[in-house]
C-alpha cells in the first residue's frame, strides 16, 4: 500500500487522503472539504506567488460555472483549520483585486497523491480525534514566528529572538539532539493556552506551590511604574498584589516553598531591594539590599530562611550568593567554581536535594550540585542562550527555554538521555518557564515582537528615518565604514537571512543565499568594505563565515576553537580576532595568524571586542563586569578605559568612531544615548539623547566610520503574555 500523502504547512500536517488538518502544537484536528484541499494544492504549487481567483476557479472547478462564493468559502475553511487571521495572516494572504498567496512554508512528508483526489466530502467543521504526529520532514521548514529571539542579550529580557527553523535534525547537529522516537508522541499531549493577555507586558510569571495561583509583573502606566499582580490560574481576572509608589518598579516574584510568602525585587531612584510580602495580602517589607545592578531571577532556599541569587562576582570567584533573611546579609555559597564562571538563575529541586543553575550567558548550560554545596556537574551540553528553566515536581527532570534556530521549550531527564523538544508554540516565543513545586502544571512568557530598522543623526537633529521597512523582524545592523552599505538580519523572506543594501538606493537590497545567521552581534565589515564576518549555523554548531560583498559568496572559515561567538578584522590581512568558547560558558578572545590559523595570543573573560583602526588598538567589554578595556593588537597590555560604562546588561551598546569609543545604551532620562567613553571624559562629557523614549534592541545598533549616522533596530510591536499548560500526562508517566 503506498504511503499516505502528508503535506506539512506551517505548524499543521494535512492528511490528504483523510482530509484531516492536524495541529503540531496541540494535536487538535479538523476536517476540511475536498475542494478546500484542491485550493490548497494549487496555492502550494504556486507557493510565494499570487494566484488569481480566476485561476483558482478554473483549476479547482473546471467545466462548471461556479460563483465567487465557493472559493471564498473554501479559503475560509482553510483559515479556520489553520487558526489563521485574515487581518494578520500567517498562512494565506488575500491580495486586494489580485487573489491569494500562500505565506507559510511547506514540505511533503510522503509522496504527493494525484491532484484533487481526496476523500469524498463529509461535514467539514466537525473536530476529530488527533492523529499521530508523522515523521519530521527532510527539508528545513521555516515559519514566520521568529519573533522569539533571542538575543538578544542574556541579561536583557526585552525580547527573545530567533529565526524559526523547525527541523529537529538541525538541533541534533547543533548540540540539542532530536527526541527519541517515543519522545514527541509523549510531549504532543501538551496543550498551551494564554491565561493572561492584555495590551501591557506581563513578565516573570511564577506559580504557587499548589499550582492554583499565579503572580506576575505588569507595567502600570498611570503610576509610571511596575507592580505585581495575583490571579487564580482558573480565571482571567488579575488583582494588584503590590502597591509601589510612583516610579518604583516591582519585578521578579518568587513564592516561598510553603506558599505563604512572595519575595520580589523593588527598584527606585533610591536603590534596589529584595522585598517580602504575605501571599494573602499585606504590606511588603524590605528583606535586604540587591547585591548588584543586574538582578536576575532568584529562588528561596527549601527551609525558607534565605534567598539564593546569581550573577555576582567576588574575589574568591563565587557567583552564587544567599541572602539570609534574619540578618539581611549576603554570603557566598561554598562550592567549586572557576573565577571567570558566570552562574545565574539558581533553583532548588522540589525535594530539596539539589541546586541547579545556568553557567554562562550566550554560551550557557545547566549545571547541578548538592543543595549544601560541593562540586557541580554539567546537565546539558548546549552552548546556547537559555532563557529560564524549572524543575519537574518530582525532581526527576528539567524544562528549559533555549534560543537556537527558534525559541523553544525542552525537557531533559536527570537520569540521562537527549533533551526532548516540546510542541511548538504558535504566535510567540516561550521563555522563562515556571513549574509548580507540588502540581504538574507550567506557566511561561509568550513573547511577541515586530521590529524595524531606523537611522538617526548623531548630532541630534531630525527624527528617526526608516530604512528598508518591512513587516517582519529586522535586527543587528552593521553599517560599512564609509556609510554606504548596510548589512543586517531579517525574516522578511520568512527565513532567517543576511540582507545587504545601500540605504540611499533601496532597490539594491538583496538576501545572501547559503547562510543562516545567528543574530547575536552585527555583521563586521572589513576596512575596505569588501567583506563581512558573520556568525552562522553550520554542521556541528555555530561557525564563522566570510561574505564577499558584491558577489555575495559565502565561505566558512576553519576556526580551530569551538563555538565562535564574534569576530573582528585587524589592520593586517593575515591576522583575525575571534571570540570562542573557553569552556563552562566562558568566552576567550583569540588572535590567529592566517592562513594557517596559528594561535598568536589570547585574552580570557571577553564578552565582545572591536577593532579601533585609528588608535591601533582593540577595545572590549567583560561579562558580568562594568566598564570598557583596551589593549594593543598583540593582546599584551590591557588597561581599563572606562570604569562606569557600559554596565553588564548593555555590554554590546558601544561603538568606536574616529578613535573614540561611544556608549549608546540607556542613561538617566534617556533610553538611547550618545556619550563618549573614557574616565578622562567623566567630567563634563558632551552627551546627547538620540532616542528619549525607546531603547534599541540589544546588540542592534551601528555607527558609520565618520560618526554621522546611528543605525538601530527598534521595537514596533512588543507584547508579552502568560501561557499555561498542564503536565499531568507526565505525572502519569512518572508513576
Amino acid at each position: 500500500m503506498p504511503a499516505r500523502a502528508i503535506l506539512r504547512v506551517g505548524d499543521h500536517d494535512i492528511d490528504l487522503d483523510r482530509r484531516n488538518v492536524v495541529s503540531r502544537i496541540d494535536g487538535g484536528s479538523r476536517r476540511v472539504t475536498r475542494k478546500s484541499l484542491q485550493v490548497l494544492r494549487v496555492l502550494v504549487d504556486e507557493a510565494g506567488n499570487v494566484v488569481s481567483r480566476e485561476t483558482l476557479l478554473a483549476r479547482v472547478w473546471p467545466d462548471t460555472l461556479p460563483t465567487d462564493d465557493v472559493l471564498t468559502q473554501a479559503i475560509a475553511l482553510l483559515r479556520k483549520a489553520f487558526g489563521d487571521d485574515r487581518g494578520a495572516p500567517r498562512y494565506i494572504e488575500t491580495i486586494a483585486r489580485g487573489g491569494y498567496r500562500l505565506l507559510a512554508a511547506h514540505a511533503w512528508l510522503a509522496a504527493p497523491a494525484a491532484v484533487a483526489d481526496p476523500a469524498p466530502d463529509v461535514v467539514p467543521d466537525t473536530p476529530v480525534a488527533a492523529a499521530a504526529d508523522p515523521a519530521p520532514a527532510a527539508p528545513a521548514i521555516v515559519r514566520r514566528a521568529w519573533r522569539r529571539w533571542w538575543p538578544l542579550a542574556a541579561a536583557v529580557a526585552l525580547l527573545a529572538v530567533a529565526l524559526a527553523l523547525l527541523l529537529p535534525a538541525r538541533f541534533a547537529r547543533n548540540g540539542v539532539p532530536a527526541a527519541a522516537a517515543a519522545g514527541p508522541a509523549r510531549e504532543a499531549s501538551l496543550q498551551y493556552r494564554a491565561i493572561v493577555s492584555s495590551p501591557e507586558q506581563e513578565t516573570a510569571p511564577r506559580l504557587s506551590p499548589d499550582g492554583t495561583q499565579l503572580v506576575f509583573a505588569r507595567q502600570d502606566p498611570p503610576a509610571g511604574g511596575q507592580r505585581l499582580y495575583l490571579q487564580r490560574t482558573s480565571q482571567a481576572s488579575a488583582q494588584p498584589f503590590t502597591f509601589p509608589a510612583g516610579g518604583e518598579q516591582d519585578s521578579l516574584p518568587a513564592w516561598s516553598r510553603d506558599g505563604r510568602q512572595i519575595a520580589f525585587v523593588r527598584r527606585s531612584g533610591h536603590g534596589c531591594h529584595f522585598m517580602l510580602a504575605a501571599a494573602d495580602g499585606g504590606n511588603a517589607r524590605v528583606a535586604g539590599p540587591c547585591a548588584g545592578r543586574d538582578t536576575q531571577p532568584f529562588d528561596w532556599t527549601p527551609d525558607g530562611g534565605a534567598l539564593v541569587a546569581g550573577g555576582m562576582r567576588t574575589d574568591n570567584g563565587s557567583a552564587l550568593h544567599r541572602l539570609d533573611l534574619a540578618s539581611a546579609r549576603w554570603h557566598a555559597l561554598a562550592y567549586d567554581v572557576d573565577r571567570d564562571a558566570i552562574d545565574s538563575l539558581p533553583r532548588h529541586s522540589p525535594d530539596g536535594r539539589w541546586l541547579g543553575f545556568r553557567r554562562g550567558t550566550t554560551l550557557g548550560d545547566l549545571w547541578l550540585m548538592p543543595a549544601a554545596g560541593g562540586t557541580p556537574r554539567r546537565v546539558t551540553s548546549l552552548r546556547g542562550d537559555i532563557r529560564g528553566w524549572a524543575w519537574l515536581p518530582d525532581s526527576s527532570g528539567i524544562v528549559f527555554s533555549l534560543v537556537k534556530e527558534e525559541v523553544r521549550l525542552f525537557r531533559v531527564d536527570l537520569a540521562g538521555g537527549a533533551p526532548v523538544p516540546l510542541p511548538v508554540l504558535a504566535g510567540g516565543n516561550p521563555t522563562y518557564p515556571d513549574i509548580a513545586a507540588g502540581h504538574w502544571s507550567m506557566v511561561f512568557e509568550i513573547d511577541r515582537l515586530r521590529s524595524g530598522m531606523f537611522r538617526f543623526r548623531t548630532d541630534g537633529s531630525g527624527g528617526g528615518e526608516p530604512v528598508f521597512a518591512s513587516s517582519g523582524v529586522d535586527l543587528t545592523p552593521g553599517i560599512s565604514a564609509d556609510g554606504s552599505t548596510l548589512a543586517f538580519v531579517s525574516d522578511r523572506s520568512l527565513h532567517a537571512q543576511l540582507w545587504i543594501g545601500q540605504p540611499a538606493h533601496p532597490q539594491t537590497l538583496r538576501a545572501v543565499a547559503g547562510l543562516v545567521p545567528v543574530p547575536r552581534h552585527p555583521p563586521v565589515w572589513s576596512g575596505d568594505g569588501r567583506r563581512l564576518l558573520v556568525i552562522g549555523r553550520g554542521d556541528g554548531g555555530d561557525r564563522l563565515f566570510e561574505v564577499e560583498v558584491g558577489s555575495d559568496t559565502v565561505k566558512p572559515l576553519p576556526v580551530p576553537a569551538p563555538s565562535p561567538a564574534f569576530a573582528a578584522y585587524t589592520e593586517r590581512a593575515d591576522r583575525l580576532l575571534v571570540g570562542t568558547d573557553a569552556g563552562q560558558g566562558r568566552l576567550q578572545l583569540m588572535l590567529y595568524s592566517l592562513p594557517d590559523w596559528r594561535r598568536i595570543a589570547s585574552l580570557d573573560d571577553v564578552a565582545v571586542a572591536r577593532h579601533d583602526p585609528v588608535g591601533r588598538r582593540l577595545c572590549f567589554t567583560r561579562p558580568a563586569r562594568t566598564g570598557l578595556w583596551c589593549t594593543d593588537l598583540q593582546l599584551q597590555s590591557v588597561v581599563q578605559y572606562d570604569t562606569r560604562l557600559p554596565d553588564a546588561a548593555h555590554y554590546r551598546e558601544w561603538s568606536i568612531v574616529a578613535g573614540t569609543p561611544y556608549y549608546t545604551g540607556p542613561t538617566d532620562g534617556c533610553r538611547t544615548a550618545w556619550l563618549p567613553l573614557g574616565d578622562t571624559h567623566a567630567a563634563g562629557s558632551p552627551r546627547r539623547c538620540l532616542i528619549a523614549t525607546q531603547a534599541t534592541l540589544p546588540g542592534s545598533s551601528s555607527i558609520d566610520g565618520e560618526g554621522r549616522w546611528f543605525y538601530a533596530s527598534l521595537s514596533l510591536e512588543h507584547n508579552i503574555d502568560v501561557g499555561w499548560t498542564s503536565l499531568q500526562a507526565w505525572a502519569t508517566t512518572a508513576r
